[in-house]
């Protein structure tokens, strides 16, 4: 009932432990840890009774009130602190339900591993992704997803090496295509300041999603009896409606993850998205970067720092999963928009985009670099270098660029080929045709060679 019953509580372990890498265990909120102190004699004491007594049904009706009143709370906090937010309301419509890309985020592997982490079993192919118990489906949430075909051996990294940031074959594309209004800006993309997050929200946030994440694995361990016992219980029916409570709580804890991540999305394109308008890009005398890119790169390593006080480790390498690719991403969108702008775009202006994605390539790393993160070093370094090859076709000569095009006609779409030669740059004049040109010669010659 405390006004602060699910907010952070004070940690001093960067002051402890000053290296940024250093493994963070964030505390349970003060109404989790109730929870689970309160109800953990209950459950030992659940253990050594006859299974079906009167005593034995007496100390579940006294679980299941103590879950209930804890739901209510929980819920109305995550109303307070989410329901007014625009990230929110990309991941669930009005009624509630799951958005498509809220369904496309929980088939990354980022949400797989968030899992795994707060899980007891080493597989988490039988645990529920973030899909609330319905008694259509049983205690439980999604079906479980089979692994793609395509995924890559994991890289040995903590918790028993079984940990990967490898995605399946396309999965970022997918989700990409449910973001059109953070990927396909046209400017500077405006949000009114109550709609996202103040670092004090988005840190409330994090501490309530690990903190709802550990008590439902705490209490579930609880549940089950030493001497294999869960199973038989989970005949009667006030078991199992104490397995669909703990199931509820910790469908709620991934939400409020997933909630996390798309603010960390929201505020990076939110501010990768005002290069395009920056007046750098056309400075004659020196090479500036712009002034977001700086504040960005302060924004990543505050959060990082933040974010893992307040929820642990697994929560902030969630938040900033697939940032390695999506910078990137924002980052040739910004250089689309300059390309086909009407303002001029000096020598100087392209260095600074390509200086650009360098930088942010150092700040994320760094922001990312703690124990257990989940940066991919293969995707990070493709995606990195895709966008450096693209904005680098903006300072090369027109015969340059037909030559890039002959020897990798796939590398970029169509659209973005017929923008670059459109493109009148330092080194350039503009000509749309000649890429039409160069396109139906090619296609002759493959026609001729058969």
């Amino acid at each position: 009932e405390r006004h602060d019953a699910f907010d952070p509580i004070a940690n001093d372990v960067f002051t402890r432990y000053p290296h940024h890498t250093v493994q963070v265990e964030a505390e349970m909120s003060v109404a989790c840890q109730a929870l689970y102190t309160s109800t953990r004699p209950i459950f030992m004491a659940l253990h050594r009774l006859p299974k079906g007594g009167d005593m034995y049904l007496s100390l579940v009706t006294m679980l299941e009130h103590a879950m209930l009143t804890f739901l209510s709370r929980m819920k109305q906090r995550i109303s307070d602190l989410c329901h007014s937010k625009a990230a929110f309301s990309l991941l669930e419509d009005q009624r509630g339900n799951p958005t498509p890309l809220s369904q496309f985020m929980e088939r990354r592997n980022g949400f797989t591993l968030l899992q795994r982490i707060y899980s007891d079993e080493d597989d988490v192919d039988d645990t529920t992704g973030a899909v609330e118990p319905t008694t259509t489906r049983g205690v439980g949430g999604i079906h479980p997803l089979a692994p793609s075909e395509s995924d890559t051996s994991p890289r040995k990294m903590g918790l028993n090496g079984k940990l990967s940031g490898a995605d399946g074959r396309g999965a970022f594309e997918r989700e990409v295509a449910q973001l059109d209004v953070l990927c396909r800006f046209k400017e500077p993309l405006q949000f009114e300041r109550s709609t996202l997050c103040t670092d004090e929200e988005h840190m409330k946030a994090a501490c309530l999603a690990n903190s709802l994440l550990r008590v439902a694995s705490l209490l579930d361990g609880q549940l089950r009896s030493r001497a294999g016992g869960w199973e038989k219980s989970s005949k009667i029916k006030a078991i199992r409606d104490l397995q669909s409570a703990i199931k509820t709580i910790r469908y709620h804890g991934l939400r409020v993850a997933k909630f996390c991540r798309m603010e960390m999305l929201m505020q990076t394109a939110k501010r990768m998205s005002e290069i395009c308008a920056s007046s750098v890009l056309q400075a004659e005398d020196a090479i500036r970067l712009p002034s977001c890119v700086n504040n960005l790169g302060e924004y990543l390593t505050a959060s990082s720092d933040t974010l893992r006080e307040a929820g642990g480790n697994a929560i902030a390498a969630y938040s900033f999963s697939s940032l390695e690719q999506y910078i990137p991403f924002y980052l040739m969108h910004a250089a689309r928009i300059v390309a086909g702008g009407s303002k001029t775009v000096t020598m100087n202006g392209i260095e600074s985009l390509d200086r650009t994605g360098s930088v942010l390539y150092r700040d994320l790393k760094g922001a990312t670099s703690f124990e257990n993160s989940f940066w991919d070093e293969e995707a990070a370094a493709h995606s990195f270098e895709e966008s450096a090859v693209f904005i680098n076709l903006m300072e090369i000569s027109v015969t340059d660029l037909e030559g890039h095009y002959r020897s990798k006609p796939k590398q970029f779409s169509d659209e973005d080929y017929e923008l670059m030669f459109a493109f009148t740059g330092p080194r350039r004049r503009g000509d749309a045709r000649r890429f039409n040109l160069l396109k139906s010669k090619m296609k002759t010659l493959k026609n001729s060679s058969r």
